[in-house]
């Protein structure tokens, strides 16, 4: 099983580990809400163990064109998934109130970087969690 990390473009991206609590990390850059909408959908047939979701901010015309289908697409995941925003209002939940609400949803202003390394690690903790009681 894997964990698919989408994660916006950076010249500097932040060094994500191979694995993670046994699993595969699989990385994939989501620039604009089409390309994110693309990912989802990919995800739905990867069925990855989780689901790492940087956000970024996008103008309203944007929300109003892929909204639907964005909430459609993270309602249809067969994973849980963890969502990260630099503030509440990027935040796709603020956004689509998808039906599949995200297992947490890390705002860290303190940086992106930070934002990841934390959300890897609430994954972790939930894979070793599912590992331990099987």
């Amino acid at each position: 099983m894997t964990i698919l990390l989408l994660r916006q473009p950076s010249p500097d991206p932040l060094p994500v580990p191979a694995q993670l609590a046994g699993h595969a990390v699989h990385c994939q850059d989501c620039a604009t809400l089409p390309a994110l909408l693309h990912c989802l959908q990919q995800a739905r047939h990867t069925a990855p163990a989780w689901v790492l979701i940087e956000t970024a901010s996008a103008e309203p015309a944007q929300w109003a064109a892929h909204g639907r289908d964005l909430c459609a697409a993270l309602d249809a995941l067969p994973a849980p998934y963890i969502e990260m925003a630099a503030n509440d209002d990027d935040s796709l939940d603020a956004h689509l109130h998808p039906l599949h609400a995200p297992a947490a949803q890390v705002v860290c202003s303190s940086g992106r970087d930070d934002a990841c390394r934390l959300s890897l690690a609430i994954a972790a903790r939930r894979l070793q969690t599912v590992v331990g009681s099987a």
